[in-house]
């Protein structure tokens, strides 16, 4: 059984992240946690130290603890699988990390809502708690229906980790699969070949989903500029992609990765 683990704000954006997470659960055998924690003021530090913290914490937590308990309340019909969410005060990033070391999730999931503004998505990538975290994230950047999943590859090792990381996290759901291949063009509309003869990485990683009763749907070379890719893949209700810690904003790969609205599963390279 897959552990994932919801981050949960009272916004919009977890809001998504909680009902789209519901429609994985009903796809994959997962067991469903959840986490919000309430950060100290913006100084950095709780007010005093004994009765006086506890009070503090005491009156952050059960705020925090009401706001969490709405949310979940107005998502309740659609998710009747979470249990209470565990509420932590801290620092949001090392918050998230301890708790994900200590219990071992398999998954992180969290709402980001989609923004052409690349700093939002580079700020979250480089973070700390991406920089050091051990299982791969799903960012909800829209609610979308899953029935169909694009797998992008890059080349044959990356190709490889990806596959193995979406058959474990998606194995058993009946799903439909495209494998893409992205040739970057600055100029001209987005064009398609779908001889994967002509491309060996197409080729590895259709036999390793071959090999597990997972045949795709379709195996595509896609030519355009990052923003005209991302455009195409907004169909999919899931873009299974790797990442380099290292990226660079400027990047076609990254900008590729800024333009796609659909959730995105990264698989950390």
């Amino acid at each position: 059984m897959l552990r994932t683990l919801v981050y949960l704000d009272a916004d919009l954006a977890s809001s998504i992240a909680l009902r789209y997470t519901c429609q994985l659960a009903q796809l994959v055998d997962m067991k469903l946690y959840s986490v919000h924690v309430e950060e100290p003021d913006q100084d950095g530090h709780a007010p005093g130290t004994g009765w006086v913290r506890r009070t503090w914490e005491s009156t952050v937590l059960k705020t925090g603890e009401f706001e969490i308990a709405q949310l979940i309340k107005a998502e309740k019909a659609s998710c009747p699988k979470l249990d209470t969410p565990k509420m932590l005060i801290g620092d949001r990033e090392n918050e998230i990390l301890r708790e994900i070391q200590k219990e071992s999730y398999d998954l992180l999931v969290e709402g980001s809502l989609h923004s052409f503004t690349a700093k939002k998505l580079y700020d979250k990538i480089h973070s700390r708690l991406y920089r050091h975290i051990p299982c791969p994230v799903i960012i909800v950047k829209n609610l979308v229906h899953i029935e169909k999943v694009a797998l992008i590859v890059r080349n044959e090792i990356e190709s490889k980790k990806s596959v193995s990381m979406f058959l474990k996290i998606f194995k058993g759901a009946k799903l439909k699969l495209d494998l893409i291949f992205c040739e970057f063009q600055e100029f001209g509309h987005p064009s398609f070949n779908a001889d994967k003869e002509i491309n060996g990485t197409l080729s590895a990683a259709e036999e390793i989903l071959v090999e597990n009763k997972w045949p795709p749907e379709n195996c595509l070379t896609i030519q355009g500029a990052p923003e005209e890719i991302g455009d195409v893949l907004r169909d999919y209700g899931l873009v299974v992609s790797p990442l380099h810690h290292t990226i660079s904003k400027k990047s076609n790969w990254f900008q590729l990765l800024n333009h796609i609205p659909s959730p995105i599963l990264i698989c950390w390279q």
